[in-house]
């Protein structure tokens, strides 16, 4: 029997362990196919420049039969959008004024919505059959207030001039969201407990619910909302900003608009709401001046010009929610894992999560009223939802939640568990 030789352990260069992925997609340098053409022309054997250069015969033997020095192809994949183009070049042929949200929603479309809208933009461009000619907006697009057509609503904060005591000895000027129809000047209003962009989506949403329409067109005014900067974003995780709001409104047809034509509607409605309240020396709770809140609006609607019949033919020409599940579908959530004392940070507080959740990234999401964290998987003993009662004041450390259930692996049943 005839062994192998090869060199000394001591000899050997180290080399890091590869993966089988790793070592198929491995090129060799030009090089490696010089110094293996030019050992093998002095005459050395290929299973000693195998062992010289660390490779297999085989692959000194491929580099022999190369004519040209080895060279990284990458192959060539479908566009994401092939299969679309067929779909997208008979709706510009049927509709040539169809938006690239308009198309999306009726192709199913995959993939991100910057990426629809440059390969709608190279087959406008490239059919002649399909002319566009855009559409002309009614709404922020217009120059012309008198075209807008009824169901668009203007958004804004309005801060009202008394501090609300809002718990554990802490007082301070808590935001109120301002919905006002655009045509019949219909108010709505919600009490947010700080100016942060994701207390303004999750009092929107409210509204929206409230009014069961949305409008088809959002104006917003939004000076005083605390927008995070990208790097805090993507630091927290969550899956909430501006630009995803209008994306997800663009997905659903509606428009969005943070600048251009003024909002008359919102100023008045401003100026109503600030005859109507006082400052009161005495620090209100928050449900007390929500209570407040919502006689002021009654009045304020019982005030406009318009007739109450007015708001039920504008409501009647907003989009039903159902025809708007992207942006209605956004929940504000994101991701956090908890420090070393077993506490998560939301929302300026700091709720403590028990032994099954350490050192896992676990789903938060905040609502109006509860702060519930979610186990992403299978973690000691089943799948864990802890709901705390949400707090307006910040920096307090909470340990006592409203409720704390698991649910068992592969059972429906679910159970009770005392603490976090």
């Amino acid at each position: 029997m005839r062994w192998a030789r090869s060199a000394p352990p001591g000899d050997r260069p180290a080399s890091p362990r590869q993966s089988p992925g790793e070592r198929r997609t491995r090129v060799l340098s030009p090089d490696t196919w010089r110094e293996v053409r030019r050992l093998r022309a002095r005459g050395m054997p290929i299973k000693q420049i195998a062992r010289h250069k660390q490779m297999a015969p085989n692959t000194v033997r491929r580099l022999l039969r190369c004519e040209q020095p080895p060279r990284y192809q990458r192959p060539e994949r479908p566009s994401v959008a092939a299969p679309f183009e067929p779909l997208i070049l008979q709706l510009l042929r049927d509709e040539p004024g169809m938006s690239a949200a308009g198309i999306a929603r009726r192709i199913n479309w995959p993939a991100s919505a910057s990426l629809l809208r440059f390969h709608v933009a190279r087959l406008r461009s490239a059919s002649p059959q399909a002319e566009y000619q855009p559409e002309q907006k009614q709404g922020f697009g217009s120059a012309v207030l008198r075209d807008f057509l009824p169901g668009w609503a203007e958004c804004g904060l309005w801060w009202p001039p008394a501090e609300l005591d809002v718990g554990h000895g802490q007082t301070r000027q808590c935001p109120v969201l301002l919905m006002v129809a655009g045509a019949s000047q219909y108010l709505g209003a919600c009490l947010l407990p700080s100016a942060r962009f994701r207390n303004v989506w999750i009092g929107q949403r409210h509204l929206l619910q409230e009014w069961g329409a949305v409008p088809h067109t959002l104006r917003w005014d939004t000076s005083g909302i605390d927008f995070p900067w990208a790097w805090h974003f993507e630091k927290e995780g969550w899956d909430i900003s501006w630009n995803t709001y209008v994306a997800r409104a663009e997905l659903d047809d509606l428009a969005v608009q943070d600048r251009g034509l003024p909002l008359t509607g919102l100023a008045a409605a401003r100026r109503r709401l600030r005859q109507s309240s006082s400052a009161s020396p005495v620090p209100a709770a928050p449900l007390t001046f929500a209570a407040g809140l919502a006689s002021w609006v009654q009045e304020t609607n019982a005030a406009t010009r318009p007739a109450p019949t007015r708001w039920t033919e504008e409501r009647a020409a907003m989009r039903a929610p159902a025809t708007v599940p992207q942006l209605l579908a956004t929940r504000c959530q994101g991701r956090a894992v908890p420090d070393t004392d077993g506490y998560i940070a939301v929302a300026g507080n700091h709720y403590l999560v028990g032994p099954w959740g350490a050192r896992r990234s676990l789903t938060v999401e905040l609502s109006e009223t509860e702060v519930t964290i979610r186990s992403s998987g299978y973690h000691t003993g089943g799948f864990h939802v802890v709901i705390y009662a949400r707090s307006w004041a910040t920096g307090i450390h909470h340990t006592l939640p409203q409720s704390h259930t698991v649910t068992g692996l592969g059972s429906s049943r679910s159970r009770e568990e005392a603490g976090p």
